[in-house]
């Protein structure tokens, strides 16, 4: 008798276990459920820091989810996800992407991580970790604020060097939107213009970044460093422990948005 994939979720479901994280048939089934149970032991490589929607600290609203593996259905996709109630539900999502597939969407958009350009030492993988976006004005880029960056948003990394990274996540050019869905990028995220416009107007509806956003809060947690960046950004992690005072033990926080990245591979 072969034993085949299909049969190992049958006999799982038999004797009333889950689906394993890596039991995901087609893009339909990359939902928030499947967010949650990368958190069950196994599902991720150790030393990835991964926090699940029912985890995130509550003085958070909104979380970006972007999966950087290779291969597999969840790779390349975003999440964008929002509080609803007690719960979570998918703020953002690319209408016209989904229109005739005949299902709901389960993920926002597909994307472009990073990978290593031949050359290039400032290319490579995406960081993965759990980051802020950087809080200052000059970090959030309108328009063509850089080549080939539409609407730019960047990442709170900064190298053992102190140079700011150019990690953002933003739209690109029409040609490489068919790209997206592998990974392509420096570095960045990478997606369709009108999908970066959307994420902008979700930040900055006003147009403006800053204290005006609706995502702004004067008490915003940090998830601090638990390794200083070294050689390829592929070992860079942020843990799950937030920031606190040495002395005390209190949380500490500072004015922010209330926004979350979590860059994560599940193909490791």
């Amino acid at each position: 008798m072969q034993i085949t994939r299909r049969a190992v979720l049958s006999g799982l479901a038999a004797v009333g276990l889950s689906r394993p994280a890596w039991a995901i048939d087609t893009a339909e089934d990359v939902g928030l459920g499947y967010l949650e149970q990368l958190a069950r032991p196994g599902a991720l490589n150790p030393k990835i820091a991964f926090i699940p929607p029912s985890q995130i600290d509550p003085a958070y609203s909104h979380v970006i989810y972007v999966n950087t593996a290779l291969r597999g259905a969840g790779a390349q996709k975003m999440w964008v996800i929002e509080r609803d109630g007690a719960g979570w539900k998918l703020a953002l999502w690319d209408q016209d992407y989904w229109d005739g597939k005949g299902t709901p969407p389960a993920y926002s958009w597909p994307v472009s991580t990073g990978r290593h350009y031949k050359g290039n030492r400032r290319s490579g993988p995406t960081p993965l970790g759990i980051f802020n976006p950087d809080d200052r004005q000059t970090r959030h880029r309108r328009g063509w604020g850089s080549p080939g960056m539409f609407n730019s948003i960047y990442i709170d990394l900064h190298y053992n060097s102190g140079r700011a990274s150019g990690v953002a996540m933003h739209g690109t050019t029409g040609n490489k939107y068919r790209l997206l869905g592998r990974a392509d990028s420096h570095g960045c995220i990478r997606m369709q213009q009108s999908n970066a416009e959307t994420v902008w107007k979700m930040f900055h509806p006003s147009g403006k970044p800053g204290p005006t956003s609706p995502l702004w809060s004067k008490a915003v947690p940090r998830y601090f460093t638990s390794q200083p960046f070294k050689g390829v950004r592929l070992v860079y992690v942020r843990d799950v422990s937030l920031l606190a005072s040495s002395e005390t033990g209190e949380r500490l926080t500072k004015p922010g948005y209330s926004a979350l990245f979590v860059f994560f591979r599940d193909d490791l």
